[in-house]
Parts: structure tokens; C-alpha cells; sequence
């Protein structure tokens, strides 16, 4: 399997060469963060009819003829591109409001509510980039630990211990083990997580050193 071939770039080509499973691939995953920097930008709800105007706006944006999906470079990270394109679609989309309200003679559009910090709204986009980037590594983790009986368990061993707080011996009696082997499963999961969410993350980080791709790892990480 060649980089491109992988899952993230082919939603990503794939959307933008027109395939309507791709586009439809695309909006389920990037559109949280996209929601998110809006309502952060905006200071509003997450489902206020201007943060909704904006994504569907962002999406226009990379999906129409010669947009910005037509230019996406799969040899450079995509994270600051759909950044980018998302806070330049916010400008414009500030602009079209205060010249609407303004020929109109109302006061919709509040340029005070806008939040000016990009630093602030750059960690807000990242925070939930990160969450995307988990449920990836998650479910490639569930899809690989299928392959064969020994990661089944060592997924469902992970699972009783990290989302239902199960304590080691508790678990070890469900599965019917030692509870020394239920931290050797832990281990090996955790290792099986870890090279998931490696793959993943090199998936975004076309031509990553492997050093790169454990800082970022890290990176992520502390903004969960």
C-alpha cells in the first residue's frame, strides 16, 4: 500500500475528484473542526444557523469547480490546509454579513463577538483535530485486533480497563485468566494503540520522521 492509498488521503482525493461517498466521507470527519473553530471564532452554539452557514460554506469551498481541494498538495500536512481554508471562508463570510446588515439597516452580525486571538482559535481547531485523529487510530485498533482471537481480547481487555474502569482482577476473572496476564494483554494493546495511532498519524504527516511522528503523537495527546 502506497501513502496515497491510504484511508485519509483517499477521502481527500477522492473528494476532490467529485465521488460523492468521498464528499460525504470528508464532511463526517472534518466537520467537527470545522464546527468547532467556528463557534469559537463566532462565540455561538454549536448548531446556531451561522456556524451552520459556515461549515456548509467551508465545504463549498473545497468541493466547487477549481476550489481549494483541486489544489491540495497530498506532500504537505492537510491539517493547516483545511485550517486555512476554514478562517479565510470565516473572513469573507464576516464581510457578506456586515454589508448585508448594513444595506438592510440591521444589527446582526456583532464584528465585537468575533474572537481575534489565533492562537486561541488554532488550539481550538487542534484539540478537535486531535479527537478525529483518535477515533481513527481507535477503530483501525478494533479492525486490526479483529484479525485474530489473541487481539480480540487484548481489545476487550483495553476496553473493560480504560472505558469501564474495571480493575485488573475483575477483568481477569470475566475472561478467565491470570491476572498477571491481564498486564501483559494491557501492554500489548496499549503497543497495538500505539502503532495504530502512529500509522494514522503519518497518514497526515506525509514524509514525517519517526521522531516527528512520536512528538506529535505527544502533541495530540496533551490537548485531549
Amino acid at each position: 500500500m502506497t501513502r496515497f492509498d491510504a484511508t485519509h488521503w483517499s477521502v481527500v482525493l477522492g473528494a476532490a475528484e467529485g465521488r460523492t461517498e468521498a464528499r460525504d466521507d470528508f464532511c463526517r470527519t472534518y466537520g467537527r473542526a470545522i464546527r468547532a473553530y467556528l463557534c469559537a471564532r463566532w462565540r455561538l452554539p454549536y448548531e446556531h444557523e451561522n456556524v451552520e452557514e459556515g461549515v456548509q460554506e467551508v465545504f463549498l469551498e473545497c468541493f466547487k469547480e477549481r476550489g481549494a481541494l483541486s489544489r491540495v498538495d497530498p506532500n504537505r500536512p492537510f491539517r493547516a490546509y483545511l485550517y486555512g481554508i476554514t478562517s479565510t471562508t470565516a473572513v469573507a463570510l464576516e464581510r457578506k454579513w456586515r454589508k448585508r446588515d448594513r444595506d438592510h439597516g440591521i444589527s446582526g452580525f456583532e464584528p465585537d463577538r468575533v474572537e481575534r486571538d489565533e492562537a486561541t482559535l488554532s488550539q481550538v481547531f487542534d484539540r478537535e483535530w486531535a479527537r478525529m485523529v483518535g477515533r481513527e487510530a481507535r477503530k483501525r485498533f478494533l479492525r486490526q485486533s479483529r484479525q485474530g482471537e489473541a487481539g480480540g481480547r487484548r481489545a476487550r481487555c483495553l476496553e473493560l480497563r480504560y472505558q469501564h474502569g474495571r480493575p485488573p482482577r475483575e477483568i481477569a476473572a470475566e475472561l478467565g485468566v491470570q491476572v498477571e496476564r491481564v498486564y501483559e494483554m494491557l501492554h500489548q494493546a496499549k503497543a497495538d494503540y500505539r502503532r495504530a495511532l502512529l500509522e494514522v498519524v503519518s497518514e497526515h504527516h506525509p514524509g514525517a520522521t519517526r521522531s516527528d511522528l512520536e512528538r506529535i503523537c505527544g502533541e495530540l495527546a496533551g490537548l485531549l
